[in-house]
């Protein structure tokens, strides 16, 4: 019979936090080294005064992508504010038009936009906190580890320094993961749509609810992604085809542009495939304007044949790593704070190595893909040496291309449900 004090040891026992697992250990650690290269280099190359210096967004002015539209929305809801002012246009679509409308109404679009961040940010770092505690992590190591991955991520610095809307349809798109997760499909699909209609390219995320049968789910985010944009349109005006005229020439124009530049800014911050293709479209002599629609052509077939060959019957988790990857890198122009989509992957495989590690389970594949991630976290500045030919876009590109990979390679949820069972 137990006598009072060993039932108390092992009640102690019972309720002692679970030691910090030891790929949740080694994360942490490879993302601090990598913050602390970014210091290093940033140093290094002020002290030499190199030029990629002005390309690094932190030493920009704040909030530039915030704030250059304010003389364009003085001409709102006229056709001459889709022509814009001084070579200033609004290359969004409509959503993303009406989102600045919104924070430039407020009076005070730097605080509002500041709260946004603020507000977003705890609320991720409080859930990935209690999810942590959950599985038994103590509360101090649960607290600091999304606190200093937050801080010590060039991506979300990047993206709060420039002030760029991708916060917003990082947000919708965000949330829309979150409920796709817990199986409410019909609420994620309404915001995956709305995300789609801030910027185009989060409508691959519908792609997700295919493989479940939800079609319901599917026509309800194709629906909102449509409707949100024409009730946006209307509000834009002076009238829907005027609106969707000037949109549609400011977004593909802009493209085009970005699609034709070839620069160190170009070759660092953009994480595009594309950056690959121009750069091997440079050294053969073929002007790159001449490439998007065979890129376009040929990056659906790619996913297509990956998708419906391989990814139709992977785990949700290869899922939304394959799309999420994709959505991130197949857009020609996507530049780092494009990146902050990847932290939902990102979390979904770091809780499923946490599952197993605790188990003692070993995830194939696991390990190699969640370290993946930590590079593309970092600044593109500590992979950028243009006297040795090295550009962070470019390494960034193919780390993508591995994340995606990998998402075809490694069934994940066989093991996860197995870890869970024990």
């Amino acid at each position: 019979m137990a006598t009072p004090v060993s039932e108390a040891q092992e009640c102690a026992k019972d309720v002692a936090p679970a030691r910090l697992p030891r790929l949740v250990l080694r994360l942490w650690i490879w993302s601090a080294a990598f913050f602390l290269a970014a210091l290093v280099v940033g140093w290094i190359e002020h002290r030499l005064g190199w030029p990629l210096l002005k390309y690094n967004p932190l030493a920009n002015r704040r909030h530039e992508d915030l704030l250059e539209f304010i003389p364009v929305y003085g001409l709102l809801h006229t056709a001459a504010f889709f022509q814009g002012v001084g070579g200033s246009r609004v290359a969004y679509p409509p959503l993303g038009a009406v989102i600045y409308a919104v924070i430039y109404a407020t009076k005070h679009p730097v605080a509002f936009y500041r709260a946004t961040a603020a507000v977003w940010l705890a609320v991720g770092v409080l859930g990935v906190r209690r999810e942590l505690m959950k599985r038994g992590i103590g509360a101090v190591a649960a607290t600091l580890f999304p606190l200093t991955l937050v801080v010590a991520s060039f991506p979300i610095a990047g993206l709060l320094q420039q002030g760029n809307l991708e916060l917003y349809m990082w947000i919708a798109a965000g949330v829309g993961t979150w409920l796709f997760l817990r199986g409410h499909d019909d609420a994620a699909a309404v915001f995956w749509g709305v995300a789609a209609a801030v910027k185009l390219f989060p409508v691959i995320l519908l792609s997700l609810l295919l493989p479940r049968g939800r079609w319901r789910a599917f026509a309800l985010g194709v629906a909102t992604f449509v409707g949100v944009t024409v009730l946006c349109l209307a509000w834009l005006g002076p009238s829907v085809p005027v609106a969707w005229h000037g949109s549609l020439e400011n977004v593909f124009g802009y493209q085009g542009s970005r699609v034709s530049e070839f620069s160190w800014h170009e070759l660092a911050a953009n994480h595009s495939v594309f950056g690959m293709v121009r750069f091997a479209s440079k050294i053969a002599g073929v002007p790159p304007a001449r490439l998007p629609l065979a890129y376009y052509c040929g990056g659906a077939v790619v996913m297509g044949l990956a998708y419906f060959g391989r990814l139709w019957k992977m785990p949700v988790a290869n899922q939304l790593l394959a799309v999420t990857a994709f959505m991130v890198m197949f857009p020609p122009v996507s530049y780092f704070y494009a990146l902050v989509h990847l932290y939902a992957p990102f979390l979904v495989l770091l809780f499923l190595a946490i599952r197993a590690e605790q188990a003692g389970r070993t995830v194939p594949g696991l390990r190699g893909t969640l370290m993946l991630f930590l590079p593309l976290f970092a600044s593109f500045t500590v992979f950028t040496f243009p006297h040795q030919f090295l550009y962070g876009g470019l390494i960034q590109a193919m780390l993508l291309m591995m994340l995606f990979v990998c998402a075809l390679e490694y069934p994940f949820a066989a093991v996860e449900a197995e870890a869970g069972a024990r």
